[in-house]
């Protein structure tokens, strides 16, 4: 009985022993591959694939086929993939009304139907009064005017009591070129007040350069007449006491100097000033009230950097496959060495004859324009404009309105007495003042004028002058300035005097008022000391007079819609509005607001000891 239970206990812990052996056989034969290393070669078991991102062996969905790779378990071409352009997590972006296109292993967009493509944007062509019909061609701004694009052509919608006169926007009551209806002029030395040419204006209006205004609340002539009031896009220019101000369109809101929407501008997005991050080889957008951004043209984005993946060492043939130390990335390779055509800058291989962060050595980037882009070639950097821009000495330019480049780099459109110089497709014109008119490439007074009274093709004889329009014996009560008879307290071309022709700047008119000279600045620019400048655009007074633009290091300074920014050299991002290098910065290491952690510091986007 005793030996009987003691082989029944016997059999009994053998029983447990081979359940436990047997459970422990089965867990350490287990045939998943799932999340193994690939081999030294790259290869796993059969049934598994190795994902080039992670080095790992995964078991697609389905077999790949020839020509396919798995990238996180899934088979892809690489070629043509926008979600794995060129390498795994290598991924395309695009601008708002775009999608990401991915051809031979390059990042482009596609703009949606209706939109075409403006460098780095989707541009509505019929209705983008900064590209109506044309890519760049900006509508002209006008004082308390808003500019519009109506199937491609240019309009204005006017606001009251301003009305349209051949696509201008004036003031009936006042404008001596437009006096109480738009083919109205009045005669030089006339104003214009109430709606009627006169020869004073009335009590308590200033006469300013002959309009009849109340300077206490007059937009063009706040405060006193050389006073213009900036005004911002998507805004219209107020005066009220004496004190410039601005209101916005409905749909925008005033941040600073600017009308802004804040569910779409990247220097405003979901609030004023918060201003969105542009990683190197990208662009800051803004949808919804939220911050992202897009890659330029053949750069994919990895985590929130755009990146060349055949070159960059952090990022070689895939998102976050970084090569060995003393490797270098050629061609989406880690290799030891770069080919020959190729110079070795910071791990990566590139070709100095062509890139914008390394031109003709290692480090040295090339400026970037504002309405334009940097290029690299074999006689180091140079530019490339945007459609409807002109290179000139470094500066993207319209040739067919800058009264300063006017055609060609370098013609600068004279200051006729009497007018102000333009500049249109056929090269540059005149704007006369009101009261005179083009004859021969002056602006004349056919009333006093003795070498063309009456009309452009009539000259008195010897011993007559010209007296309103006629040729005659004397000049009466007015001055007799070699055969033309003149009031010398309002001509500019003898203004306090026979002979004193008033001058002025650039984008402005000359004016002579109680005899004696000045200038009034052709609107939408604004007398800014002795000059005339258009506060939306210029560094130097950036929406207001006197608000220069602060130098950015590894940057370029701009202003666009009356506030400051900033363009970032290549190779540089705009973060929180400096430009740093986001592979060495340890404050911004990989990306924006990225901080290396302890004693660790960046090196070529990675957080190392």
């Amino acid at each position: 009985m005793v030996s009987v239970l003691r082989r029944g206990v016997l059999l009994w812990v053998w029983l447990v022993f081979a359940l436990l052996l047997g459970a422990g056989c089965q867990s350490s034969l287990s045939t998943s591959l799932d999340g193994k290393q690939c081999d030294a070669n790259g290869q796993c078991a059969p049934g598994y694939t190795c994902d080039s991102a992670s080095n790992l062996c995964l078991r697609p969905a389905e077999p790949c086929r020839n020509g396919e790779t798995v990238c996180g378990s899934k088979c892809v071409v690489l070629s043509t993939d926008a979600a794995n352009c060129g390498g795994c997590g290598a991924t395309c972006t695009a601008p708002p009304h775009g999608a990401p296109v991915c051809s031979d292993s390059r990042c482009n967009f596609a703009c949606a139907d209706g939109y075409a493509p403006c460098g780095t944007i989707c541009s509505d062509l019929q209705g983008d009064p900064l590209n109506c019909g044309a890519c760049g061609n900006k509508c002209p701004d006008q004082a308390s005017a808003t500019a519009t694009c109506v199937a491609g052509v240019c309009g204005v919608t006017c606001a009251a009591p301003l009305k349209e006169c051949d696509g201008a926007c004036v003031d009936l009551s006042s404008d001596p070129a437009r006096c109480g209806a738009c083919d109205n002029v009045c005669p030089a030395g006339k104003v214009c007040s109430g709606g009627a040419c006169s020869d004073t204006c009335v009590s308590g209006m200033s006469n300013c350069a002959g309009a009849c205004v109340v300077t206490a609340s007059s937009p063009a002539h706040c405060g006193d007449c050389d006073t213009a009031c900036p005004m911002p896009d998507h805004g219209k220019a107020t005066c009220a006491d004496n004190q410039c101000g601005f209101t916005c369109l409905d749909g925008f809101v005033p941040c600073g100097a600017s009308c802004v929407a804040t569910d779409s501008d990247p220097q405003n997005c979901g609030a004023c000033s918060n201003v969105c991050d542009a990683p190197a080889n990208g662009m800051a957008i803004c949808v919804k009230g939220a911050c992202g951004s897009s890659c330029n043209d053949g750069f994919v984005k990895c985590g929130d950097s755009c990146v060349d993946a055949t070159s960059d060492p952090s990022n070689c043939g895939s998102c976050g496959l970084a090569c060995d130390a003393g490797q270098v990335c050629s061609v989406g390779k880690c290799v030891s060495n770069c080919p020959s055509a190729d110079k070795n800058c910071s791990g990566a291989c590139v070709d100095v004859t062509m890139d914008t962060s390394n031109c003709g050595d290692c480090g040295v980037s090339c400026p970037t324009p504002a309405n334009g882009s940097p290029t690299c070639g074999a006689k180091g950097c140079d530019i490339t404009c945007s459609g409807g821009y002109s290179p000139c000495t470094g500066a993207c330019v319209k040739l067919d309105s800058d009264v300063t480049n006017c055609g060609k780099c370098g013609t600068v459109c004279p200051t006729p007495a009497n007018g102000s110089p333009v500049c249109g497709a056929k090269g540059c014109d005149l704007n006369c003042n009101s009261g005179y008119q083009a004859c021969g490439g002056a602006c004349v007074d056919v009333l006093s004028n003795a070498a063309h009274c009456g009309d452009c093709a009539t000259a008195c004889p010897a011993g007559k002058v010209c007296q309103a329009g006629a040729c005659s014996t004397d000049c009466g009560t007015k001055t007799d300035c070699k055969g033309s008879c003149v009031d010398t307290a309002s001509d500019t071309s003898n203004c306090g005097g026979c002979g004193t022709v008033c001058s002025a700047p650039p984008n402005a008119k000359p004016v002579c008022t109680g005899s004696s000279c000045s200038f009034q600045c052709v609107l939408p620019t604004i007398r800014c000391g002795d000059s005339c400048v258009d506060t939306k655009s210029d560094v130097n007074d950036c929406g207001k007079c006197g608000n220069a633009c602060a130098n950015v290091a590894n940057g370029t300074p701009v202003c666009k819609n009356s506030s400051c920014t900033a363009i970032c050299t290549p190779g540089y991002s705009l973060c929180s509005n400096s430009c740093v290098d986001t592979k060495s910065d340890s404050a911004n290491c990989g990306g924006c607001g990225k901080a290396c952690k302890g004693r660790r510091t960046c090196k070529l986007g990675l957080c190392l000891p």
